[in-house]
């Protein structure tokens, strides 16, 4: 019951027991005025036709004409004269009040009494005359009386009440807005107060209120800084705004050892003449240079998902592009060549640079391995003076697939819906409790299997992503409606960019969560955090199209993105999904395990829950679980299976 309703009901009950009081005073008063009024007529009439018979004394006939004369005013319920020889005459009234409740006469009954005169003639007493007045028209006027009293203060009640709302909605509207600004504060914004109320007590609390506001945001944004500048100073180059070395190879060493394969090329660029540049121009041109790179490459890097790169010594910088072959590889390799070679690397300015590459696909012994074969093809293409590409020719198992062959498996795959879904346990920090099931893809096609770290790339690169996303939902969906999951459990899809800045796409998302709500409310859709900057405004429409349906948003690869973890306050979330490339050898990095804290720690304090992927080792399992993060999957619970029912049926070790 809110405040408002208290109040009202209080205040209705005081004024109905002053309006019952002072009607129950004015009753008895009335009653009495009247007691007395009928008992006076009662006592004037008995005198008055007393006098009048003691003059015909004798005369039965006129004095039964005097006695209806006077009873027939209807005032009257009894009219009897008493002889002295035992005669009698007598007029009476039903006692019946007409138009008047039983209630009243009951509650309020009339103490009349009988009026008596003596009948006379000269000095001989004739008779005696009883008078007794009727109460009927008294209850009439009684009830007039409460009908109208009732009519006024039942106005007086509807108008205290109309007063009270109107008293009420205004001096609680700052209560209002203090309870909008809690709200907002759980939905991690940090709205401030403008109108201060004057009333003492309203204007302390909303101080209060805009005070903690205040305070909150300054926690957070510290915080978030802090973290941003661990990461920073960790994991970054601050002269090129790219990866620092130790960044790119965890990043790098993450990819090669998933156990779900992945496929890219590894690309190194190496400047010639750097040093020439820093003594001719001095040291700030160079550093430009590298700086006006950095941003060259990040701008290039924008338009693949899951791209990265970094600065690994002076002139020395690595870039990771997923792709699906040498052929593919070697196209991005000559686009970025030529990008560079137009812009910030101009040969104009007499710079040369190489590139050198290999391309990596399945499993990779280690990072080393892979960074030996691209430092080998560098060294092959700096044989050309003006500079050049060249992609490391290794030895490549898998026959690789052409472009048209890739166009027509993939159209074939959506036309047949032969996606085929697998799903990973994401468990409890415990290690025993499902939490979610993550939702993995891959294609089976012509004896070959073909992960979504293989043929995604060329899924974007036809422009593809939209369609394929929509077949893993609806595929999920269907499962979902067959299989029901177990109450709080999700399966969580991965989308890309391209399908939550595709219109059409949330369109027919929310008449696949409409066909099917059940099935909507255990689904969970989470973005990779790299696509965020150039997604926010479209994330948030696609939230406002599916969290009616009871489906929730995370984001995942927290901590690969260049964006401010502002974006957590921005975003209506639920979880975060930290990468793995944090989580492998948490338990001896301390850098990493005190970065991984600060993100828990800005999660927490905006109710976020907090996820890690791709754990592994017992050890790393038991520092994720110190640091606080709420769920984690990996193969040192469970590998990806085929069937749902295996994925729930999952058991602890």
């Amino acid at each position: 019951m809110t405040l408002r309703q208290q109040f009202s009901i209080l205040t209705g009950l005081l004024v109905l027991i002053l309006l019952s009081g002072s009607l129950l005073l004015t009753l008895n008063n009335a009653r009495s005025a009247f007691e007395q009024q009928l008992n006076a007529r009662a006592y004037d009439a008995a005198t008055s036709l007393a006098l009048s018979m003691s003059q015909t004394a004798g005369d039965m006939v006129q004095l039964q004409r005097q006695m209806d004369a006077l009873f027939d005013r209807g005032f009257f319920a009894l009219i009897e004269l008493q002889a002295t020889d035992g005669s009698q005459l007598q007029r009476r009234a039903d006692d019946v009040v007409s138009d008047v409740p039983d209630w009243l006469p009951r509650l309020f009954a009339l103490d009349l009494l009988v009026a008596e005169a003596d009948v006379t003639s000269g000095w001989q007493r004739l008779g005696t005359l009883r008078v007794l007045s009727h109460s009927g028209p008294a209850y009439q006027d009684l009830w007039t009386m409460v009908r109208h009293e009732l009519q006024w203060y039942g106005l007086v009640l509807v108008l205290s009440l109309l007063l009270l709302q109107w008293l009420l909605r205004w001096l609680l509207r700052p209560l209002a807005e203090v309870e909008k600004q809690a709200q907002a504060i759980c939905n991690r914004q940090w709205p401030v107060q403008r109108n201060i109320p004057k009333a003492r007590e309203l204007r302390q609390m909303v101080l209060a209120m805009n005070q903690m506001v205040k305070k909150l945001r300054t926690i957070f944004t510290e915080q978030a800084a802090l973290t941003e500048q661990l990461r920073a100073e960790t994991f970054s180059d601050s002269l090129s705004g790219l990866l620092n070395r130790r960044g790119f190879d965890q990043r790098l060493e993450h990819i090669l050892q998933r156990r779900d394969g992945h496929s890219g090329v590894l690309l190194l660029l190496q400047l010639q003449q750097l040093a020439e540049l820093n003594q001719q121009q001095g040291r700030q041109a160079a550093d430009d240079l590298l700086h006006g790179l950095g941003r060259q490459l990040r701008f290039w890097l924008q338009g693949y998902s899951a791209a990265f790169a970094g600065r690994r010594s002076g002139s020395d910088f690595a870039l990771y592009l997923p792709c699906t072959g040498k052929a593919q590889a070697a196209v991005l390799a000559e686009q970025l060549y030529d990008q560079l070679s137009t812009t910030v690397l101009s040969r104009r300015q007499g710079l040369v640079f190489h590139l050198g590459g290999v391309v990596l696909q399945g499993e990779q012994e280690s990072p080393a391995q892979a960074l030996s074969c691209a430092d080998a093809a560098l060294r092959q293409a700096q044989h050309q003076a003006t500079g050049g590409v060249k992609l490391y020719d290794g030895d490549n198992a898998n026959a690789e697939l052409t472009a048209g062959e890739w166009r027509t498996m993939l159209l074939q795959v959506l036309q047949n819906e032969g996606l085929q879904l697998l799903f990973q346990p994401v468990l409890a920090a415990d290690g025993k409790t499902l939490q979610q099931l993550e939702v993995f893809s891959r294609i089976e096609w012509q004896g070959q299997s073909f992960s979504a770290g293989r043929f995604w790339p060329m899924v974007e690169q036809h422009h593809l992503a939209a369609q394929f996303d929509a077949l893993i939902v609806r595929n999920v969906l269907r499962q979902l409606q067959q299989q029901v999951l177990p109450a709080g459990v999700r399966c969580c899809v991965n989308i890309s960019p391209a399908s939550v800045l595709n219109d059409a796409f949330q369109r027919q998302l929310q008449q696949w969560l409409a066909a099917a709500p059940e099935a909507a409310a255990q689904l969970a859709l989470e973005l990779p955090e790299s696509s965020l900057p150039g997604t926010e405004a479209a994330l948030l429409r696609l939230a406002d199209v599916v969290q009616p349906f009871g489906v929730v948003l995370g984001v995942d690869q927290v901590g690969t993105g260049s964006m401010a973890f502002a974006y957590l306050q921005r975003l209506p979330l639920q979880y975060l999904r930290i990468d793995g490339s944090f989580n492998r050898g948490l338990a001896q990095a301390g850098d990493h395990r005190f970065f991984v804290q600060s993100m828990v720690q800005i999660a927490h304090s905006l109710d976020l829950q907090v996820l890690a992927e791709g754990v592994e080792q017992p050890a790393d399992v038991q520092a994720l679980q110190q640091v606080g993060v709420g769920g984690l999957s990996g193969y040192a619970f469970s590998r990806p299976s085929a069937q749902l029912q295996d994925a729930l049926n999952w058991q602890p070790a």
